[in-house]
């Protein structure tokens, strides 16, 4: 017997059945946790607004139409719930920035690019990557991440956010430039 497809499940969740969402859920946490760990370092924190995505798709599946795949409909699910949860959290200060790496800048594009790097350098750019992208808007962040770290074309990124693609490509073109003049602009540690 072939498995039932998403958009299958989701109409019989719509119609009450828990088992066809708990399906969903087991097919597609791996995705929300890694997306949503993308934004949130505390693996509580993370794990809080993950679940919050899953109770906005259990309240929300009936209206899911169909017409376009269902990870494109719960990625925008979860990238607006991880937009409001860092909303609510405001922006964090930039004067942290400076305690990281002695050199910010280079930090970032090791970090953004995946460069080779040692096992204790690498974790060190993750951590001053996630440290100048918390003191970018929600916004700029949201795209960065997903077109940065997650790997989505700006097609894909503009149907999660519920935008345009020119005007995700202008939110990260100007987004980058944002995160290029904060890491310039912290004092090197002496």
């Amino acid at each position: 017997m072939d498995e039932p497809t998403d958009r299958d499940l989701a109409a019989r969740a719509a119609a009450g059945e828990t088992a066809a969402f708990d399906v969903l859920v087991e097919r597609w946490q791996g995705r929300v946790f890694r997306l949503v760990h993308r934004f949130f370092r505390d693996p509580a924190d993370a794990e809080d607004v993950a679940q919050e995505v899953f109770v906005k798709v259990w309240r929300a599946v009936g209206g899911y139409r169909g017409d376009a795949p269902f990870e494109h409909w719960l990625l925008r699910i979860a990238t607006h719930s991880c937009y409001d949860a860092l909303r609510q959290r405001g922006r964090r200060s930039e004067t942290v920035l400076a305690q990281l790496a002695d050199d910010p800048g280079r930090w970032l594009d090791a970090a953004l690019l995946g460069a080779s790097l040692e096992a204790a350098q690498a974790e060190e750019a993750r951590r001053m990557a996630a440290e100048l992208l918390k003191a970018l808007h929600p916004k700029d962040r949201v795209v960065l991440v997903l077109m940065d770290l997650e790997g989505m074309s700006s097609e894909d990124v503009a149907k999660a956010t519920g935008s345009t693609r020119g005007a995700v490509k202008i939110r990260a073109m100007r987004a980058r430039r944002a995160l290029r003049r904060l890491a310039d602009g912290v004092p090197r540690r002496t």
